[in-house]
């Protein structure tokens, strides 16, 4: 930037002390020595006759300036700044010269003095175009330079510019022979913002330092060097006020003008910050509008720990005045915030009865949670408190922790309490329902009229809406939801509306719009301004939603690793799911199992979904994905009595749904009977009979194909075939036909390029094929029966006098079974048969 700057032209370098703008300008400088006219200002330089000496001298000695030059002959006047002749002589022999100059002014906001800064800006103003002008300070020069700016006239390099990069700070820490690991020089970049002079100090002192990760925790409170070097060669050059307003100030990582003006006590403090930020860099401008603040963070970290050892009592004062400010701003997380930091348990507890339930609905969880466990023991016979702990507690699955916060709240339950602490009691009552999931237990009205009492006109609504859809009136309920999550992100309730989110989603699924399903979970978990959400029952279901939708998609892949987050995420709190969701998940990492080709230890995951599931009530479309999921994983891998078991279960649970036929008609399938299955199958596909879950329609299609064509109906497979395409991409479901049978499969393969607009779709289920697990291995009851003796230790002649066949059809068994798993002893074959679960690995 300084090369590309043109004579005749002015470049500003502005940046507090150890940017190192000094050194910039003296290497480019060296580039060029013979142009370059150089001049170091003090406090001495004020002297209007001995700065223009100093100019003069500069000039004088560049070698681009010829012996012949009045600039050698030139006398100062007394007061050379206010004498037009003189100026107008420096002028015309700067533009006699017969080439470029390029007098560089370094420190210039040593210069204070009216005179020469008079002269400085006579010299800016009619600079010739032979002269390059370069000024270099702490602060902007105090001259005129709007209307260069305006005509591009103007360079400018700022501290933004001079700031280290993460690479930069690593070349100047290797030069400097200080080693670091990649996570402590980001640290380091982070705490010094790229400063310069922080950086060659800190690399200095970490040579030294027996813990360097405690060492960059905090630069100024463990590195004396960058104290001093604070204090010196920065504050100690600001005026009194000043230094004492930043004091004030830092108590706040960011802040407004009005707030800074609370804080110290100044009107003028907001133009004092624009000042110091226009004229030091010491402080940023930020966000839209630029009208909030903040400090550098190693001159804010200095000037908190010099408040806090010299001034606690000052400090706490702040912290109370920041918390009010925020409060009657409207910002009820901030205030909270800073009225715990100043430790003020009255002003907490104050803060908490007027905006906690406002607080959780915005998804400020964990600062709620903070400030209550801060507030301690004194506060926990408070009901309203209690029932606030218990509200937070239930939106994070801990219900037994609930369960006591409510008894603390019943325990010291008032003779006449207020409507406000009646309608929490109500809320968290009816929250509790909700969250556990009990199908037989609902939250009426209760909810919705509590919710509005305390002034969650969108929570009220989500109750409603979630009354509505259990009453079976999915169309209003999305309406009613769909008008609450507008209101929550209307009122910045991140939480809300990302509950909102999540019940949308649930209601696409059970209608069969799974892309719409996947879409709103996805948009639950991106919503902004939630930082609670991870932590939370809704952020459960919306997590499980998107693994069915994964599942559904032929991507078990990423259905694994949404459910098995839990085990492999980082550490977190985690919700502690009901029992509806714990066991949909469970059922989906088993079932995503199987499809990646692990069988044995999906089908172990699809049984424990059974063994949750037993015995507790579940909703009739978690009931039916677990009994679809479990049959279909036991007849791939001839478990006849287990699939015949599942069919047992859906019989007695979901009495009189399209599930139970279709699960018929696939055992009657499995075990040759194809007219039986067609029969059974004919009144789901005319929709007399209707599913519980909409995607057993592609399911049941898809049946129908492979009934078809072992009956030799090739036409009908076709036309089945057709409507399984048509219902696959209308849902977004590919999983039926991606692992469906060879057969159908095949007859897919043979058609391709004649199902016009359902093209795309078969593109994609066979896509989808490839990326599943290796198919289970298909084995005729007797072959099982051979199979379940081998990892014994009785002979072929043994096993077959067990089984009462002769010792040659043992043999032929036995080599079929090799066959089928691609091995060629019994130990392998038994191994193989244990991984894909046939058999169990205790066998």
């Amino acid at each position: 930037m300084l090369d590309e700057a043109a004579a005749g032209q002015v470049t500003v370098v502005t940046a507090p002390a150890g940017y190192g703008k000094t050194l910039l300008l003296a290497e480019w400088a060296a580039r060029r020595p013979e142009q370059t006219a150089w001049v170091s200002l003090d406090d001495d330089d004020s002297d209007d006759r001995r700065f223009w000496s100093a100019v003069l001298a500069s000039l004088g000695s560049c070698a681009a300036v010829p012996a012949g030059n009045p600039l050698h002959a030139l006398i100062v006047p007394g007061r050379p700044s206010r004498d037009p002749v003189f100026l107008a002589a420096v002028v015309d022999a700067i533009a006699a010269l017969p080439g470029p100059v390029r007098l560089v002014l370094d420190d210039i906001h040593e210069l204070t003095a009216p005179d020469p800064l008079h002269g400085l800006a006579a010299l800016v103003r009619d600079r010739p175009a032979a002269l390059h002008l370069v000024l270099s300070g702490r602060a902007e020069p105090p001259v005129p330079l709007g209307r260069m700016r305006l005509a591009g006239q103007l360079r400018e390099i700022r501290a933004d510019l001079l700031r280290f990069s993460v690479p930069e700070a690593a070349e100047m820490l290797v030069a400097a022979d200080t080693p670091v690991s990649p996570d402590q020089l980001r640290l380091l970049v982070e705490q010094t913002e790229g400063w310069a002079a922080g950086l060659r100090l800190a690399a200095l002192s970490l040579r030294e330092v027996a813990d360097p990760d405690r060492f960059l925790t905090d630069l100024v409170g463990n590195g004396r060097a960058v104290s001093d070097y604070l204090v010196g060669e920065i504050l100690s050059r600001l005026p009194v006020g000043t230094r004492e307003l930043l004091g004030a100030v830092s108590i706040c990582s960011e802040l407004s003008a009005p707030l800074a003006v609370a804080l110290s006590g100044r009107a003028d403090a907001g133009e004092v910050l624009d000042s110091l930020e226009r004229e030091t860099g010491l402080v940023l401008s930020m966000g839209e509008g630029r009208t909030w603040y903040r400090l550098h963070r190693l001159l804010r970290s200095h000037l908190r720990a010099d408040l806090r050892r010299q001034r606690p009592d000052a400090m706490v004062r702040l912290y109370g005045r920041a918390a009010d400010w925020f409060a009657a701003e409207g910002q009820p997380a901030a205030a909270l915030t800073y009225a715990r930091r100043g430790g003020a348990p009255d002003r907490v507890v104050r803060l908490l009865r007027e905006h906690a339930t406002t607080l959780i609905a915005a998804g400020e969880h964990e600062l709620v949670r903070t400030a209550l466990d801060w507030l301690g023991a004194p506060f926990r016979g408070d009901p309203w408190l209690a029932l606030v702990a218990a509200l937070v507690a239930t939106e994070g699955g801990a219900l037994a922790q609930a369960d006591a916060h409510i008894a603390r709240a019943v325990a010291a339950w008032p003779s006449d309490p207020a409507p406000e602490l009646v309608a929490l009691r109500g809320l968290v009552r009816s929250r509790r329902v909700i969250v556990a999931g009990d199908p037989d237990d609902t939250p009426g009205e209760t909810g919705s009229q509590a919710a509005e009492e305390l002034g969650l006109g969108p929570m009220a609504m989500l109750h409603r809406g979630i009354g509505s859809l259990g009453e079976g009136r999915p169309d209003e309920a999305r309406d009613i939801v769909g008008s609450a999550l507008g209101r929550a992100r209307q009122q910045h309730h991140g939480y809300l509306a990302a509950l909102g989110l999540t019940l949308l989603a649930v209601i696409a699924g059970m209608e069969g719009d799974y892309r719409r399903m996947t879409e709103l979970a996805e948009a639950a978990d991106a919503e902004p301004g939630n930082p609670a959400w991870p932590a939370t029952i809704g952020a459960g279901w919306s997590s499980t939603m998107r693994a069915y939708g994964a599942l559904l998609r032929a991507d078990p892949a990423e259905c694994l690793d949404l459910v098995a987050a839990d085990e492999t995420g980082p550490e977190r709190s985690l919700p502690e799911y009901s029992d509806d969701l714990l066991v949909l998940r469970t059922a989906l990492r088993g079932a995503a199992l199987f499809d990646l080709g692990r069988t044995g230890e999906g089908l172990d995951g699809l049984r424990d979904a059974q063994l949750v599931a037993a015995g507790r009530p579940g909703s009739p479309e978690v009931t039916a994905t677990v009994a679809v999921l479990v049959h279909r994983a036991t007849t791939l891998l001839g478990r006849t009595d287990l699939a015949r078991a599942a069919l047992s279960r859906a019989e007695n649970g979901l009495r009189g749904s399209g599930e139970v036929g279709y699960l018929r008609a696939r055992h009657q399938a499995a075990i040759g009977r194809y007219r039986a299955a067609s029969e059974t199958l004919a009144p789901l596909l005319d929709g007399s009979v209707p599913f519980v879950l909409p995607w057993i329609q592609v399911e049941a299609r898809v049946l129908e194909c492979q009934l078809a064509l072992r009956l030799e109906r090739r036409p009908e497979a076709r036309r089945a075939l057709d409507d399984a395409l048509s219902l696959t991409a209308a849902m977004d479901v590919l999983r039926p036909l991606a692992s469906s049978p060879p057969e159908v499969i095949d007859l897919l393969t043979r058609h391709v390029g004649s199902f016009g607009a359902e093209e795309p779709t078969t593109a994609r289920v066979l896509a989808a094929r490839r990326t599943l697990g290796a198919q289970p291995v298909p084995l005729t009851d007797r072959e099982r029966a051979v199979l379940s003796l081998l990892p014994t230790q009785r002979s072929f002649e043994e096993i077959a006098v067990d089984l009462t066949v002769s010792h040659s059809t043992v043999k032929t068994h036995v080599r079929a079974i090799y066959s089928k798993f691609g091995v060629s002893s019994r130990r392998d074959a038994v191994a193989s048969a244990r991984l894909h679960g046939i058999l169990s690995s205790d066998a």
